[in-house]
Order: C-alpha cells, then structure tokens, then sequence
C-alpha cells in the first residue's frame, strides 16, 4: 500500500468517528496499546499511559521487523528484542512508518467491525 497523508487523515477521521473523540497519533498507539495489552478501557496513571503508547508503537515497530517480543515481565506487559535498530532511521521516516502501520492496523481492526 502506498502511504499518503490522505491515507493517513482518512484514518484519523475513521478512528475519530468509531472512538468518538479526536484522534492524534499519541491517542491512536494508546488504542493500540490497549488492545495489545488486552486490559480495555479503565483508569490509568499518566505513566501507565505512556507505558501503554510505547506498547503500541512496540507492537507497530514488530509487525515492521524491527522489534521481537522476547517474553513477558513480572507485572504482564511484553518485553521486546532489537532486530533492526530504529534509531538509524530519521525520526521523519520512523513517524511515517509508524502512520503507514498505523493505517494497515485499524484497517484490519476497524474493517470487520463496520460489517
């Protein structure tokens, strides 16, 4: 699939609209954080938040081969393993692979949800 910022704002709107919020990046890995971690929606600390955003984009950085969960910590949550390195990547290319997976994500969840 070619990525496109068209591509990328009918996503955003999409999420919007299910989720009924205005969707940023940031609320977008929280979702997918959430849904990876598999507790729904509750009351979380703001660290708690930041640790499941950074959940999301682990799992996108996984599908894209640049990270392997190696397991689970103490308290549940997945640890993962360097494949590729991302920090070799400017941050402008980690960001638009970050959106394209996020785009191919929602459209896998979203898609089946709407039939």
């Amino acid at each position: 699939m070619e990525f496109s910022e068209d591509i990328w704002n009918e996503t955003e709107l999409r999420v919007s609209k299910h989720f009924k919020v205005t969707a940023d990046c940031d609320f977008m890995l929280f979702v997918i954080g959430i849904q990876e971690l598999g507790t729904g929606m509750t009351e979380y600390t703001r660290d708690e938040k930041w640790d499941i955003i950074n959940l999301g984009k682990c799992r996108l950085l996984e599908r894209l081969g640049y990270l392997q969960q190696s397991g689970k910590d103490r308290e549940g949550w997945p640890e993962f393993e360097v494949i590729k390195n991302v920090r070799s990547l400017s941050p402008n290319l980690q960001k638009r692979l970050l959106k394209q997976e996020m785009v191919l994500y929602f459209n896998e969840v979203l898609e089946p949800l709407q039939q």
